[in-house]
């Protein structure tokens, strides 16, 4: 089976999420302090610098941009402790600040800094992406007739993946517009059920 690579290019997707837009980190700016975020939380360490405690996060943008947020000790309980690594976050209502130091996370001019009015959220922003998808297949099926089948699989932001597969004119369909060259292509499915096979 020939595996493609993950590309945001093939997203099934269902936004859901506070009324306000989010911003990439490319259009903060330290003017504003009610910015909108949706982040992927990268990494977390605990820093200290003089005694002083700070919770300190590699967050990315939905582009896969990074950028350096800190988060006070006052505030480490009730807003740090939920931006666990791996998952998907809203952070909001929070002050940018240059990133400076002889050791920068990432290459971002702007970092985030926690206050007493950021607000972070659980997200409920899923899309699936579709990997490891193969070739069409024709299968031989009972009564003699050939179906055309294709096999791939779905993972969701938290990396929780999920076999599926697709029978007919669908197949070709999906694999031509998973192996096209430009473009965003979204895929709505309905009518699928789920099964086991293979003990899967």
């Amino acid at each position: 089976m020939a595996t493609k690579k993950i590309s945001p290019s093939m997203q099934i997707q269902a936004s859901k999420g506070p009324n306000e837009k989010s911003v990439l980190f490319g259009d903060l700016k330290p003017w504003k302090n009610t910015w909108l975020v949706h982040v992927k939380v990268l990494h977390a360490w605990k820093q200290y610098i003089q005694s002083v405690e700070t919770m300190e996060f590699v967050l990315a943008d939905e582009t896969g941009q990074k950028i350096h947020a800190t988060c006070k000790q006052t505030y480490i309980e009730s807003k740090g402790r939920i931006l666990t690594v791996g998952a998907w976050r809203y952070i909001q209502n929070f002050q940018i600040t240059p990133a400076g130091g002889a050791y920068r996370t990432t290459d971002h001019t702007w970092k985030i800094v926690f206050n007493q009015n950021t607000a972070v959220t659980r997200s409920n922003h899923n899309f699936l992406i579709v990997l490891d998808c193969g070739d069409v297949e024709n299968i031989q099926c009972t009564g003699g007739k050939q179906r055309k089948k294709l096999e791939f699989t779905l993972s969701d932001i938290n990396d929780s993946h999920l076999p599926c597969c697709i029978w007919g004119n669908l197949a070709e369909k999906l694999h031509s517009a998973i192996n096209q060259e430009v473009g965003m292509v979204t895929m709505l499915l309905r009518f699928a059920k789920l099964g086991r096979f293979r003990g899967t």
